[in-house]
This record gives C-alpha cells, sequence and structure tokens, in this order.
C-alpha cells in the first residue's frame, strides 16, 4: 500500500544524483519527477508525477536509502530506485495518477494537427480523450488544449468556460461549462421562482431560498464527492466524464418540482389525480428531456456534445435521479462495478446522500437552526468498498456518532419547521385554493391548445410556466365563477394572516402500528363534537393532519443499513448494529406521529368545542394505541373529561354551554 511520508527535498542546482545504482542528470528548465509505483496490495498500478520538486542536499541520504525498488524519470533520464516517499506540497506540486500502462504517444504539435484535419473531433477534446490519444501527461494535455484555442478554434479550455458563484452555504463554487448550457435555460430558471420549503416562509421570513440555489448546492457537493472517491481509489476508474454526468443529476434532481415543492406533488396531485402515483421525480426526468431538446444541448454542435456527453450518459444521469427507467429492474447507464456512483446524489440503500447534505446545511442556515453534521468529514472517511459482489459506499466505524447528527438534524428541520403547525396550516390553505381554482386557471401546451392546473403534468411546456407565481395568477383572473371567488378568498385570508386554527395537538404517538387515515380521525371527531354537544359541523369545517417524523426510511434504522470499515481493515466493510455502536447514541424507536386538528373557522365557540371533541376521541381511542403515558398527562386528561360531561339538557342549554368554555 502507497504510504505518504515527509518529501525530501534536494538542492535543485544539483547537476547529479547517485543512488549507487545509477546517475541522472538534474539539469533541466524545471524539475519533474515521475514515479512509477505498483500498488501491490490491490494488483493494481499508477504512475504519480511531481511537477516542480525541489531538492537539497542534506536529505540525500534519505533519498537513496529508500528501500523501495521503483522506476522514476526525470525529464526523460530514468533512475532505476527512489522511493515514492514524496507528498503533494503546494498546488504547483500536485500529484496526477495516471494509468502506468500508457502508450507511447504522438507529440504535442502531431496531436494539433491530427485535430485540425479533424475538425469533428474538437467538439470532444478533453482530458480523458487527449489521454485515449496517447498523450501522457496532464501538462501535455493542457498544452494541446491551449495551442488550440490560442489559434481560436472552439473553446477547447473546461477552465475557460466555467463560472463561479458566491454560494453562502459552501462559499465560492465553480461549476463545468455543460453544467452552465443547463443552468441557461429557462427550464432550469423556473426553479427561482420556487420556494425550497414552501409555505415555512410563510413563518420564518428567512426562509425565502429557492430551489434554484439549492440545486447548484448539490450539483457542487456530488463532484466534490465523487473526485474524492477518485482521488483517494484511483484505480476505481472514476473518469472526468462520469464526474460531470454526477454532477448534472445533482443540478437537475429538482427539475420536476411544481409551486411550493412537496405541497404539489405530496397533497395537490393526489386530491385532484387520486388514481395517478405520480412524483416529482418523474417530473425531474420528463422535463430534463424538454430542457435537452428544446435546448438543443445533444445535436452535434450541442454544447453537452461538446463536451462528449451521449444518449448513455443522458440515461445515467436520470437513473441517477430516479432508479431504474421504463420498468426496467437494473440501471445500464453505467456498468456494476461503477453502481456506487449512484449513491452519491439520491442514495436508495441508506439516505445519506448530498441531496440532504445541501438541504440540511441551507435550511438550518436560512431557519436559524443549528446544524450538527459535518459532510466534509463524511467524505473524508469515506471509501468504496465490494461487499457481497456489489461496490458501495461506505464510511468508517468511528464515524456513527456523525451520522446519528445528521439524521437528528433532519428530524430536528421536520419537527421544528417543515411540519410546523401554523406553516402546515397555510399550506393546507394554499392546497384548498388550488383545489378550487384547478378547472380554471389556463396554461398553453406544446400542441398551442389550453390544459388546466393538473394537467400539467404531462405537458413540461405548460409545466415550465407553474410556479410559486399561481397565486397571484388566481388572484388577478377576471372569472367570477364561484370556486374561483372562494379561492381568491382564502389566499386573501393566508395574505391577511386569517389562517385556519390549531385547536389540538396530539402527543407523539408510536407510528408503526398506526393505521387510521386523517378522513377517519375527522369524522370520528365531528361525531364526538354531536355526541357531546349535540351539534353537527360539515366535513369542510375541520382539517385533521396526521403528520409522521422518522429518520428518512419510516420505522427502520438507516445507520444500521450503512456498511462501515475499520482502521485497520480498509477493505473489509460491515453492518453495524446499534447496539455494538453505542448504548447512549440513537433513539429507541425511528418513528413516530402527531395527529392535528385544525378549525377553518377562527369562531372561538367552534374551535372550543373542536378542541374538547378532540381530547375526548383521542381519551376513548388511547388504550387502543396501548401508548404510555405519565401521570401527570393521564391526571390532566381525567380533569377535561369531567369537565365536558354534559348532563341531558335541551339544545338551547347546550348553547349556553359553549359560551361557558375557556379556550386554552
Amino acid at each position: 500500500m502507497y504510504k505518504k511520508e515527509k518529501r525530501p527535498k534536494i538542492d535543485s542546482s544539483l547537476t547529479n544524483v547517485s543512488n549507487g545504482r545509477g546517475t541522472v542528470d538534474l539539469s533541466m528548465q524545471e524539475n519533474e519527477v515521475s514515479i512509477l509505483h505498483k500498488n501491490n496490495t490491490n494488483g493494481l498500478s499508477y504512475s504519480q508525477e511531481l511537477v516542480g520538486t525541489s531538492f537539497n542536499e542534506n536529505n540525500l541520504n534519505e533519498l537513496n536509502s529508500c528501500p523501495e525498488s521503483n522506476g522514476v524519470r526525470l525529464n526523460g533520464t530514468h533512475m532505476e530506485e527512489l522511493s515514492p516517499c514524496f507528498e503533494p506540497h503546494g498546488a504547483n506540486n500536485s500529484i496526477d495518477m495516471i494509468d502506468d500502462q500508457m502508450i507511447d504517444g504522438l507529440k504535442s504539435e502531431d496531436v494539433v494537427k491530427l485535430l485540425l484535419e479533424n475538425p469533428e473531433e474538437l467538439k470532444n477534446v478533453t482530458i480523458d480523450s487527449l489521454m485515449q490519444m496517447g498523450v501522457k501527461t496532464f501538462r501535455d494535455c493542457i498544452e494541446i488544449m491551449e495551442s488550440l484555442d490560442s489559434l481560436g478554434i472552439g473553446d477547447t479550455l473546461e477552465e475557460k468556460n466555467s463560472k463561479v458563484f458566491n454560494d453562502p452555504i459552501h462559499g465560492l463554487i465553480k461549476l463545468h461549462p455543460a453544467c452552465l448550457a443547463i443552468i441557461d435555460t429557462p427550464q432550469f430558471q423556473r426553479l427561482r421562482c420556487i420556494k425550497q420549503l414552501g409555505m415555512c416562509y410563510y413563518v420564518y421570513p428567512g426562509a425565502s431560498h429557492n430551489r434554484f440555489e439549492h440545486s447548484l448546492g448539490v450539483c457542487y457537493l456530488a463532484g466534490q464527492f465523487a473526485r474524492t472517491l477518485q482521488k483517494n481509489q484511483p484505480y476505481l476508474g472514476i473518469t472526468d466524464k462520469d464526474i460531470l454526468c454526477v454532477e448534472i443529476a445533482g443540478l437537475c434532481h429538482d427539475l420536476g418540482h411544481g409551486p411550493f415543492s412537496h405541497l404539489f406533488d405530496g397533497k395537490f396531485i393526489p386530491a385532484v389525480c387520486p388514481t395517478r402515483k405520480w412524483k416529482h421525480e418523474k417530473a425531474s426526468l420528463d422535463m430534463l428531456d424538454f430542457l435537452i431538446e428544446e435546448n438543443q444541448l445533444l445535436e452535434p454542435k450541442g454544447l453537452l456534445s461538446k463536451y462528449g456527453l451521449d444518449m448513455k450518459d443522458i440515461l445515467f444521469i436520470k437513473e441517477q435521479i430516479y432508479g431504474p427507467i421504463d420498468n426496467s429492474v437494473t440501471l445500464k447507464g453505467r456498468d456494476k462495478e461503477k453502481y456506487f456512483l449512484y449513491e452519491i446524489v439520491s442514495n436508495k440503500r441508506n439516505g445519506i446522500d448530498v441531496d440532504k447534505w445541501d438541504y440540511f446545511a441551507r435550511d438550518c442556515h436560512h431557519l436559524g437552526v443549528k446544524n450538527n453534521f459535518d459532510h466534509f468529514r463524511f467524505m473524508k472517511f469515506a471509501r468504496v468498498i465490494k461487499v457481497n459482489e456489489e461496490w458501495q459506499i461506505c464510511t468508517r466505524d468511528k464515524e456513527i456518532g456523525n451520522l446519528y447528527n445528521m439524521f437528528y438534524t433532519r428530524y430536528t428541520l421536520h419537527r421544528t419547521a417543515y411540519q410546523h403547525k401554523v406553516s402546515n396550516a397555510i399550506e393546507t390553505m394554499i392546497l384548498h385554493a388550488l383545489i378550487k381554482a384547478n378547472d380554471y386557471v389556463q396554461f398553453t401546451k406544446k400542441d398551442g391548445t389550453q390544459c388546466k392546473m393538473s394537467e400539467c403534468i404531462d405537458d413540461m411546456l405548460a409545466y415550465t410556466e407553474l410556479t410559486d407565481n399561481i397565486l397571484f395568477k388566481i388572484i388577478y383572473m377576471e372569472n367570477t365563477a364561484a370556486e374561483v371567488q372562494e379561492a381568491k378568498n382564502i389566499i386573501q385570508r393566508v395574505f391577511t394572516r386569517d389562517l385556519y386554527t390549531c385547536v389540538y395537538e396530539s402527543i407523539p404517538l408510536e407510528s408503526k402500528d398506526f393505521h387510521k387515515t386523517a378522513d377517519e380521525i375527522r369524522k370520528a371527531i365531528l361525531n364526538k363534537a354531536n355526541e357531546l354537544f349535540g351539534v353537527t359541523y360539515k366535513s369542510t369545517d375541520a382539517v385533521v393532519e396526521v403528520t409522521y417524523l422518522d429518520f428518512g426510511m419510516k420505522h427502520q434504522n438507516p445507520v444500521e443499513k450503512l456498511l462501515v470499515y475499520s482502521k485497520h481493515e480498509e477493505n473489509s466493510a460491515r453492518h453495524l448494529p446499534k447496539s455494538e455502536a453505542s448504548r447512549i447514541l440513537g433513539p429507541m424507536t425511528f418513528s413516530e406521529l402527531l395527529i392535528r386538528v385544525y378549525s377553518c373557522d377562527r369562531d372561538k365557540v367552534k374551535c372550543q368545542v373542536l378542541d374538547k371533541a378532540a381530547k375526548a376521541w383521542f381519551e376513548d381511542m388511547q388504550s387502543g394505541w396501548n401508548q404510555t403515558i405519565s401521570t401527570p398527562e393521564k391526571k390532566k386528561k381525567e380533569e377535561l373529561s369531567l369537565s365536558m360531561q354534559l348532563t341531558p339538557s335541551s339544545a338551547g342549554k347546550h348553547k349556553a354551554r359553549y359560551s361557558s368554555l375557556d379556550m386554552e
């Protein structure tokens, strides 16, 4: 195994270095040392190139006494023995890992001439393609690309056409020109008009960030993670094109989100199209296809084609977002040896992926919540290991605590922000407004015909127009239909803070064995109100929400699904049970639920009645759920139960009873 040690330095003014086996002439324009080192542990080989290496005479003994025998080339001169005990020192001394099986290649001027004679090849000029042509070093590749660029032939340098963004979370991030080609389209720019946290913005004023900046952040982290694996394990064969595809998958994973993010695919579509099983990831694939087609990115002169991407790469990108495509059970975008790349953007194994890393950091920043998870540390210890004939991303066993921090952060965000009772109330109001306006708001399809809001999911031109701005589109509609006016009134109530009122919230309940739906609970509570108080409310007078909170995998512990390796067994991984990881870290159960009851009317009496009815219903159901409640809680509920007991009386006496109820 290659081990980096303190790098010796030799005075570059020396003209010869001898180690007893040979003499090397050091008189050159610049020092260049290439070490061809055999990695005996893995049976693989690679070379290391140290550019700008400086030496001093004091370290010659250490240099010559290195026991390993490796081929060394100094500016074309070969020395038989020199230990690979060099360490990168600064940007100009970076070690470039290149296959030592390289064939003798053409000279730089020959490659340029060959490319000029074949103009079609110019659009595919990349570091990888030049290496395949036989160019030996990264420096030669850059020289060739600069030569082409100086001739004004295409934009051959990725560096020249990349762009730097100043991101509040990750700092200065540089994105590939192919990513910029996607960003600078109407289909991607619509993400600027979709709030990342939906209606949380109406509770947390700082939560004004959009899907646009989140997508840039995921793109950046995906590239960083892939490059870390490429650098630490070069034998995995991760190419620059692989990394670009991973970056584009991160960039495009949320293209399919509708207005107010998860409100659209999680509540609106199921309400108006109950038979359809549609989710935003599917729309992301459709929007990506539409984006590429509309902007001709895969045409011969298209910007994606220019950087060597083809239909197989697009399939790989789409599979990272959605999984197997077209009812396939296998992934086809990359060979099985590279399946671990599918775990970077959207990890189906354990939910640990860069999508979460960005929204944890970004949402915490804008919400004012502390983020305890360190994604840089996870990347530092990430390692790809073959387990059960599958290459998987694993981490060090000591990182379990950091991972529990990650999932606790997820829980905290859901509990305090994503599922905040007021933001959920506003979300429900917007949902009701969208449902009422669905048949009346019109969008233009690709064939020129009109469609309603829920039909936009089948036409990406219409879907491009569908953003959070839908609220203002409804408000300024001139349609006088009753449902449109009702939708306008609901939106106006949101703007004037005349919100649905949360009258009851249950204690956290075990979710594993809970099977009642929100509609069933609402009917039971309304029946209880009639039973206790003799009043009849309509189904539209109350809303019940069953809110599930977990670590991302329902009642399962996602940390136990992660494979870990130990310090002394880096190529062997196993699952680490919670009991073995820690007796303190991690909860006993990994999911819970809350039941919330909202009154759509802020009338004080109605709110009190629904509150008491909900508590009475919960009391009745408590024993059936086998929930453990503390003695003070039992006493409180007994007092509430006594206060709700009514003596037989006329309806008029019931009304008098309402006025005596106090709000809690």
